[in-house]
């Protein structure tokens, strides 16, 4: 087994490459087109954990352009043999409405026990919490395009990739 971290360079990208068989796969958002030579010269590939995502560090954080900047990036990442890997992708707790008000901090490694196991569908991390419904009626702007962006991924991954694993991650220390 041969896993691409696509985000490697963030705090649970890092913690992932820790991992056996982990390879970073250096294509960003704005090289999207990249991404297929990239896989196609890393024919081993079997694993894809997708932990990248779009924002400023300050600032407007997010906004349409970093919503259409990571849609076209997943669109031609999906276009890829990618698709066809077991597919992992980090999504977040915003997508149910919840935000800074109820913060569960999770190590890095913690979440990383999530990326291992064979699980498919759609799981909260922690696995504990129990929520399932979408709200998005009560987030800002900033919070409601990130949170649409990340559902917009997930659908995605769901229509393309057999083999697929969403996470919906709260809290990151």
């Amino acid at each position: 087994m041969t896993i691409a971290v696509i985000g490697a360079t963030g705090k649970l990208g890092q913690t992932l490459m820790q991992i056996p068989n982990t390879i970073s796969c250096p294509v960003r958002f704005e090289q999207a087109e990249n991404y297929k030579d990239w896989f196609d010269r890393n024919e081993d590939v079997d694993t894809v954990w997708h932990v990248a995502r779009a924002c400023r560090k300050s600032g407007v954080r997010r906004d349409f352009d970093t919503f259409s900047l990571e849609q076209k990036a997943m669109s031609l990442l999906l276009s890829t043999r990618a698709k066809d890997c077991r597919f992992v992708y980090a999504s977040t707790k915003v997508v149910y409405g919840v935000t800074s008000d109820e913060v569960i901090p999770l190590s890095a490694h913690h979440i990383a026990t999530y990326f291992t196991n064979d699980e498919q569908g759609t799981f909260n991390c922690p696995s504990w919490k129990e929520n399932s419904k979408i709200i998005t009626h009560r987030l800002n702007q900033e919070h409601l395009i990130y949170a649409m962006t990340k559902l917009c991924s997930e659908h995605q991954i769901k229509q393309k990739c057999p083999n697929f694993k969403i996470l919906r991650i709260w809290d990151i220390l």
